[in-house]
């Protein structure tokens, strides 16, 4: 499969099919037993990890931390180590979460305690965080699979606007009918293989079903 930049990829799949294990090849944790991965070498300066963007099913925030703070664990990787860790950065970056934060719609509560925020907010502040890496692909698993329809939409058009920049998604869902509205190609995993990849636009929410029954 190879994905162009700025196009929205839905992974569709039954539980234990393989989709998270795709996303964790992808992002490096796990080591393909053949074949290989490629980024854009013009992305992030060449680097893999750097291009390559995760967002967990659990989102991984800190919740005792402000959203301005877990924004700022996405840019780890462009500053000083030791400072990082006494949560010490420079002050562009910091203008930066902050404008990202702005971005997503999570200016105002900048500083608000993640644990204060609702599951949406949430989303938006991890969505903020992938961003701040700087990454050619963002890979999210189970997005959005613990909102509500009306937030499920607003986080998903938000993706939409996100991959206009340029920054290409590939996101593993059960919300088939979200796949139709929101992506631009859909990928059915099958024990471990894909068995199919198309254009989303083309799949209906019946045919859909019936290719993972």
């Amino acid at each position: 499969m190879t994905l162009d930049r700025g196009q929205v990829a839905m992974v569709l799949g039954r539980s234990g099919s393989g989709k998270t294990t795709l996303l964790k090849i992808i992002q490096g944790v796990l080591q393909p037993h053949s074949g290989s991965i490629a980024v854009d070498p013009g992305a992030a300066g060449g680097s893999h990890r750097a291009a390559v963007a995760w967002v967990p099913q659990t989102l991984g925030l800190v919740r005792g931390m402000s959203a301005l703070d877990n924004t700022l664990v996405g840019a780890l990787a462009r500053t000083n180590s030791m400072l990082s860790l006494a949560r010490v950065f420079p002050g562009r970056l910091v203008r930066e979460a902050a404008e990202t934060l702005a971005l997503v719609g999570l200016f105002d509560k900048r500083q608000e305690p993640v644990a204060r925020l609702s599951g949406g907010e949430r989303q938006r502040v991890a969505l903020a965080r992938a961003l701040m890496q700087k990454p050619a692909l963002i890979l999210a698993d189970e997005f959005v699979s613990q909102l509500d329809p009306v937030t499920t939409d607003e986080i998903l058009i938000l993706m939409r606007q996100v991959a206009k920049t340029g920054v290409s998604f590939l996101v593993t869902t059960h919300e088939i009918e979200a796949v139709a509205r929101f992506s631009d190609r859909v990928l059915l995993v099958r024990d471990g293989e894909i068995a199919h990849d198309g254009h989303s636009g083309a799949m209906s929410t019946p045919r859909l079903m019936e290719m993972l029954a």
